[in-house]
């Protein structure tokens, strides 16, 4: 993994190694290629899964900044359920199920609450990257776990897109990096080619 402090700033992307990252699977879906060299590169084939980063050093960060690019085969019929790409911020919480709730939690919310052993969840929020200008702008919850789901940027025609999101003045827990196409029979391969953490 390349680490560079540069006034507190974390260099995710580009990485030399994928030690921090945390590629996991649903049992009932078919999953994502994901490579993870000196981009992070998952290929969607009207499939599934969670890849989260996860921060060593759990603290308050101010920014988040992301470049990347989708090359679209299959376009997705609706961005409702799937997604080229949303970053997910996973924030620390009060939230920790006691062994009987944790039976009927659902498989990606335990991947989630097993980011970090020592803290609970508190918020997950939803940067989008619209294929088809489709503004999201819902908010949900689980428990006792607030998630929110925001539209930040579309695609350009070239497939490019750029953003860079303020954080809540809570410690993160770790990222979660999502393309699906499971729901909506997307095929189509997104890259990161940078994520840099303030």
């Amino acid at each position: 993994m390349l680490k560079k402090l540069k006034i507190y700033s974390i260099i995710i992307v580009p990485v030399l190694g994928p030690e921090q990252f945390l590629d996991l699977q649903y049992s009932d879906l078919k999953p994502n290629i994901v490579s993870i060299k000196e981009s992070i590169t998952l290929k969607v084939d009207r499939s599934a899964s969670p890849l989260f980063y996860k921060f060593k050093d759990v603290k308050i960060h101010k920014d988040i900044s992301i470049v990347g690019n989708v090359k679209i085969e299959s376009h997705l019929k609706s961005e409702e359920k799937d997604s080229y790409f949303q970053l997910g911020v996973v924030y620390a919480g009060d939230y920790r199920p006691n062994f009987f709730v944790r039976k009927i939690l659902p498989e990606w919310l335990l991947k989630i609450l097993n980011i970090n052993n020592e803290y609970g969840v508190g918020n997950i929020d939803f940067y989008h990257v619209s294929g088809n200008s489709t503004q999201i702008n819902k908010k949900d919850n689980i428990r006792d776990i607030q998630i929110s789901f925001k539209t930040i940027t579309n695609l350009k025609k070239n497939g490019e897109f750029e953003f860079s999101v303020p954080m809540r003045d809570k410690k993160i827990l770790g990222l979660w990096l999502r393309a699906d196409g499971d729901d909506h029979h997307g095929k189509f391969e997104t890259t990161l080619t940078k994520i840099s953490v303030n």
